[in-house]
């Protein structure tokens, strides 16, 4: 952990009742008391960094020029405890965006070089940088690193700390920058986005979800060399938690490079949007042998507090819950989509967030071609899938796809995480948090056509047993619910 070098108060030698420059009055000795403003808590008739400011306005020398506050945090607030950017404060990782690592001889240039989509390597990607709120920082390098002095290559990295100095307006057009230096031995040139990166970084853009940093390039003895970075990094996670809010786990962005959010379902207000979604219905077992009956009452699919929540639920000898889709109301062809959900858990749960092609009423399945964005079986709570079905009929089905874990035994049924895919012409990346998993192209049909470059619509639901989860059995629990903060679709 990396401690702030700049201290978080300013005294300022303020002596009111020895120091001649400064006019004496009824506050200073109502100070010295305790009684107003500045508190004087060790009386020594000093107003240092031992003592408190209690009163901002009290304190405002601009206010009362003869009560200057002695206590400043690092952006100048008399009484504030700031020591980084609100914003800054939280854990980032290197964006999968396009051009989230650009390089040129000019700053901002990316001249020499600019990442694609997805264009960094699994050891970037899996670094995380802490800001924390008392202006510590912690790295996380997770074992290794992309090395640039070493041709690129992956190699064994320890170092998990870096000493942090903040300079509010100190960045290269004014913005603030902070500068990293190392805690010796092992750790003596730290770094963020890849090591070949400067010691001195610029905030160029701060949001709850995008951090963009600037710096100069270095070699191997952190020397400054004539290069400049720009590196786009994306928030893990915001600590929020409970009802009203964005709940716990991973926040997703509002925007990407390059993309405009052509359609989303926020899940506010209390009733689902019928402009949006429709049921499907009944017990039929819908293809794997399911025993949950669909149904489109309240008690299975609801809307509050910015949420859309399907419960799976165990009613006398049967199991009842929701299934939700867009079919002739919303489908898109083609973009970014982002579904963040919290998962249920259990024996026999099957939760689901998929596609279908808009022809599957006409076409039937699976020539239509299935997209599923995230599927969990709920004996396996660590792990979720994504795969992609396609095939001119049922005799010659086909289907592809990975899955990913969740580190350290975490579960998907604590908190919320992003499950997206980048569709594109004959191509599909599946990514859990921004980080991608599994991807398939046109190339890839075992000689069947590849339904993928047509309009889709989305269907979620919670099935209760089934061919691939197995059943319920007296370890489930009841009720399970998936909760989903939004869908949207950027194109």
């Amino acid at each position: 952990m990396a401690t702030l070098l700049a201290s978080a108060q300013t005294d300022c030698g303020y002596q009111p009742d020895v120091d001649p420059d400064w006019s004496i009055g009824v506050t200073d000795v109502l100070s010295i008391l305790g009684l107003f403003g500045e508190v004087d808590t060790d009386q020594d008739y000093i107003w240092d960094s031992s003592d408190d400011c209690t009163d901002v306005e009290a304190c405002n020398y601009d206010a009362n020029p003869t009560e200057p506050c002695e206590y400043l945090d690092a952006f100048g607030v008399c009484g504030g405890t700031g020591f980084l950017p609100e914003l800054l404060i939280g854990s980032w990782r290197m964006s999968t965006v396009a051009g989230a690592v650009s390089v040129g001889p000019a700053p901002y240039s990316s001249e020499w070089f600019s990442s694609g989509a997805n264009g960094l390597q699994a050891a970037q990607y899996d670094d995380v940088y802490t800001f924390n709120e008392d202006g510590t920082l912690t790295t996380a390098y997770n074992g290794s690193i992309i090395d640039a002095f070493l041709d690129y290559s992956e190699q064994g990295y320890g170092c998990s700390s870096a000493n942090l100095a903040f300079n509010p307006g100190g960045g290269t057009s004014g913005e603030d920058a902070f500068t990293l230096s190392g805690t010796g031995g092992a750790c003596g040139c730290p770094f963020i986005g890849t090591n070949d990166g400067g010691l001195t970084y610029d905030i160029v853009e701060l949001t709850p979800t995008t951090l963009r940093l600037h710096t100069y390039t270095d070699n191997a003895a952190c020397q400054q060399t004539g290069g400049y970075f720009t590196y786009i990094l994306t928030r893990i996670n915001d600590g929020t938690g409970g009802n009203g809010d964005n709940g716990d786990g991973y926040e997703g962005a509002d925007s990407y490079p390059g993309m405009t959010l052509v359609w989303s379902d926020e899940f506010d207000g209390t009733t689902i949007n019928s402009s949006n979604w429709t049921y499907d219905l009944g017990n039929n077992g819908w293809g794997n042998n399911e025993w949950q009956n669909y149904t489109s009452s309240p008690n299975n699919s609801s809307v509050a507090d910015g949420f859309l929540t399907i419960t799976a639920r165990q009613e006398g000898g049967g199991y009842t819950s929701a299934r939700m889709k867009s079919v002739d109301l919303q489908e898109f062809q083609f973009g970014r989509i982002d579904i963040r959900a919290k998962m249920p858990e259990g024996q026999g749960i099957w939760p689901a967030l998929w596609m279908l092609g808009a022809n599957f009423p006409e076409g039937g399945w699976p020539q239509c071609g299935e997209i599923d964005i995230m599927e969990l079986v709920g004996h396996q709570p660590s792990t979720v899938h994504g795969t992609a079905h396609w095939g001119s009929n049922f005799s010659v089905h086909q289907y592809q796809g990975n899955a990913i874990t969740l580190p350290g035994g975490e579960k998907f049924s604590e908190a919320f995480h992003l499950f997206s895919i980048q569709w594109q012409q004959n191509s599909i990346t599946w990514y859990m948090d921004d980080q991608p998993y599994y991807s398939i192209n046109s190339s890839q049909m075992n000689g069947q056509p590849y339904p993928f470059n047509a309009p889709f619509f989305f269907i979620m639901n919670i099935a209760v047993g089934g061919n691939w989860p197995g059943y319920p059995d007296a370890s489930t629990q009841f009720p399970q619910t998936m909760m989903v903060d939004y869908v949207r679709v950027f194109q």
